[in-house]
């Protein structure tokens, strides 16, 4: 059974964005990605345009060789149930200038909280704290979840 590259993993589970698919093959611990309308051809290739390029076409068949190995395949868990926004307040807990931290705290309310949070961050001189900070809880969330489904990882390359 191979092993997640949890490094691999946490990063993945950062940029996962909407109409993509995420998942852990159990049986190679290789971390996937692919476009949900790839998929969807996958399952019903009457549905692929006369005219495609050539690597979507390639995109396809990769999806298609996803579907053939479904049950091997592990789905992420959404991008929400990572918790960016408990993360921002984690990290605002952190940070020992109270000039900073309620600077912080104001960013965060209302929409477009996760904009001005990094605005702000980087006004301060903070970022860099935050990235360390956020990347340390993604490794600790994707070394719960593999566990959570015995999944064996590897942490050499992991932080």
């Amino acid at each position: 059974m191979g092993k997640v590259n949890l490094k691999e993993l946490a990063e993945q589970m950062d940029f996962m964005m909407d109409e993509w698919s995420y998942f852990v093959n159990r049986r190679t611990g290789e971390v996937i990605s692919v476009e949900d309308r790839h998929l969807g051809f996958a399952e019903d290739p009457d549905e692929i345009p006369e005219r495609i390029v050539a690597w979507e076409r390639d995109a396809i068949d990769q999806a298609a060789k996803l579907l053939e190995n479904w049950d091997e395949l592990l789905r992420f868990p959404s991008r929400y149930d990572l918790n960016e926004y408990g993360m921002m307040e984690g990290f605002i807990r952190t940070v020992k200038d109270p000039h900073i931290r309620d600077c912080l705290d104001i960013a965060i309310e209302g929409r477009g909280a996760f904009r001005r949070f990094k605005d702000t961050a980087v006004r301060f001189g903070v970022m860099d704290d935050w990235v360390d900070f956020k990347e340390e809880k993604l490794l600790a969330y994707a070394k719960e979840w593999c566990e959570s489904y015995g999944l064996q990882y590897n942490t050499e390359n992991a932080g």
